[in-house]
């Protein structure tokens, strides 16, 4: 996947939540283009983590609602301590930095 942990954690979450999303909302919530969150999905379909169906909107328009498959929630599971492990990480870079400076006043 080339987004970072964040991103493709965040994508997982959003598709779980939701119901029925398009690929252009589902760019907006995570903050990609659009260009990335169709290619992203395409990915995702292709390792198995999610599934698609073929829907007709409201509207009447052909479009497609995206769900986790048990691959997909394990997934979303291993991106949530992978993200951990780069928090963790990440305070203790801002613990250091935080003492360093406490040291030049």
């Amino acid at each position: 996947m080339s987004l970072s942990t964040e991103r493709a954690l965040n994508l997982l979450r959003v598709i779980e939540k939701a119901e029925e999303i398009s690929q252009r909302e589902l760019a907006e919530r995570v903050d990609v283009s659009l260009g990335t969150a169709n290619q992203t999905i395409r990915a995702l379909v292709g390792e198995g983590i999610l599934e698609t169906n073929v829907v007709t909107t409201s509207k009447g328009k052909r479009g497609q609602t995206y769900n986790l498959t048990s691959i997909g929630k394990e997934q979303r599971k291993q991106l949530a301590k992978l993200r951990i492990q780069e928090c963790e990480r990440d305070i203790r870079c801002l613990e250091t930095e935080i003492n360093k400076l406490k040291q030049e006043i």
